[in-house]
Parts: structure tokens; sequence; C-alpha cells
């Protein structure tokens, strides 16, 4: 029996990206009672933990052999919106750092990181309900 790390390593760059979002949210509603930064403190992990994520899912397709139509449409969902999260949490998170060190992280630029944010956290949740499937329904 292999050990496959994929199942223990998503749910790492999920809760990043979950706490990034509820972070920012706090930062446009209440900006004077939230430490500064602490989206940025949560972004930075959620895009580290997404390339062994990514490294450890695309080993883990390798191994797949034979699936059904169906589970096969699910994989390649799976796949996009993993790739969506992958690359969108890295470019938003470079893009960020940026702007905090530019000093150029004013209120349209917080909104406008919370609206990346949500986009962000539903590829996640699209990425992980296509996941579900493919462990739940078609048991792989």
């Amino acid at each position: 029996m292999v050990l496959e790390l994929h199942p223990a390593l998503v749910h790492f760059p999920i809760a990043f990206i979950l706490l990034s979002f509820i972070f920012q949210l706090f930062t446009i509603l209440i900006p004077k009672k939230v430490p500064d930064n602490l989206t940025l403190w949560a972004l930075i992990p959620a895009a580290v933990s997404t390339i062994p994520t990514v490294i450890s899912g695309q080993s883990m397709k390798n191994k797949i052999n034979d699936l059904c139509i169906e589970a096969q449409k699910s994989l390649e969902i799976h796949e996009i919106f993993a790739n969506i999260t992958t690359w969108g949490t890295l470019l938003i998170c470079i893009i960020w750092i940026f702007i905090t060190l530019s000093k150029k992280n004013n209120r349209g630029a917080q909104t406008l990181l919370f609206a990346f944010l949500t986009i962000l956290f539903v590829s996640v949740m699209i990425t992980g309900y296509y996941g579900g499937l493919l462990v739940h329904v078609w048991e792989i």
C-alpha cells in the first residue's frame, strides 16, 4: 500500500485560502480592528502550500487507470479548478506582496483583493466538490 500525500496536503491550501478570505472580509468591514497585513500572512502559506498539493495530485492522477467517462470528466474539472486555484493564489500573493511593499494597499486595493479572494474561494469550493466526487462516488 502506497501512502498518498494528496489527501493530507490538500487541506493546507484550503484552510489558508479560507482564512485569507475571512481575514480580508474583516479588513473590509472593520479595518481599524484588524492587524495590518493579516491577510498576507495567511495568503503566503496558502500560495506555498498549493505547490506540493498540485504535485501530489498530479502524481496520484498518474497512478489512476481505467476510469469511466463520468469519473474522467470529474477528474478533468477537478484538475482545471485546482490549476485555477494554484496559479490564482500564487499570482495574487505575488501582486499583494508588491502592493504591500510599495505601500499602495489603500481601500480600493483592499476591495479588489477581496474580490479576487472571493473568486479563489469559489474555485477552492468547486475543486473540493469534484475531489469529493472522485473519492466518495468514484472511490478513487
